[in-house]
C-alpha cells in the first residue's frame, strides 16, 4: 500500500501507473474469456470503459455462480477509471495563493479542491483491484470456462 507523502504529481503518476496494470488486467480477462468471444485487435484498442462493458456481456454469457462478484466487480473498475479520467484529463494548480485545484476540462463542472491524499486513495484502490480482477482469472474463470465449451460441444448444432 502507498503511503501518502504530500506529493500530488507523484500521486498523480501512481494513478496512471496503476490504472495501467489494472487495465492490463482487464485485457487478460478479456484474451481468457476470447473462446466465448474473440478479443480481436480491433477490441484490443477501444477505451477501457468499452472493454468493461464488453466484459460483464462475455461474463453474463457463461455460468458464473463461482464468480459471481466479479461483474459487480467491474462496474467499481468503471468507477475507478472515471475518476482517473476527470484527474489525468483535468488541470491540478497547485499551492499559489490558495490550495491545490482540480480544473475539469469538461465545460459547466466546478473547480474542486483536491489533495495528495485523495490520489494515493485512488492509486491504492487501483492496486487493489487489480487483484480482485486478476484472482478469478487462475482457477474460477478457467473451470467456468471449461464448463461453457463442454456444454456448447454437447448441445445439437441447429441449421439455418
Amino acid at each position: 500500500m502507498l503511503q501518502d507523502d504530500g506529493d500530488i504529481v507523484r500521486g498523480l503518476g501512481f494513478v496512471t501507473l496503476y490504472s495501467a496494470y489494472l487495465e492490463e488486467h482487464i485485457d487478460a480477462l478479456l484474451s481468457m474469456l476470447g473462446p466465448v468471444e474473440k478479443f480481436g485487435e480491433d477490441k484490443q484498442r477501444w477505451p477501457i470503459s468499452r472493454k468493461i462493458k464488453h466484459a460483464k456481456k462475455v461474463l453474463s454469457r457463461i455460468d458464473n455462480r463461482e464468480f459471481n462478484n466479479l461483474i459487480p466487480d467491474l462496474d467499481i473498475c468503471l468507477s475507478l477509471f472515471e475518476d482517473r479520467n476527470e484527474l489525468v484529463h483535468g488541470r491540478i494548480y497547485g499551492n499559489f495563493p490558495r490550495e491545490n485545484i482540480l480544473k475539469y476540462s469538461r465545460p459547466n463542472i466546478a473547480d474542486r479542491e483536491i489533495n495528495s491524499a485523495e490520489l494515493y486513495q485512488l492509486a491504492n484502490e487501483f492496486d487493489e483491484f487489480r487483484a480482485v480482477i486478476y484472482r478469478p482469472t487462475i482457477f474460477k474463470l478457467p473451470r467456468a470456462l471449461n464448463a461453457y465449451l463442454k456444454q456448447k460441444l454437447t448441445q445439437p448444432k441447429t441449421e439455418n
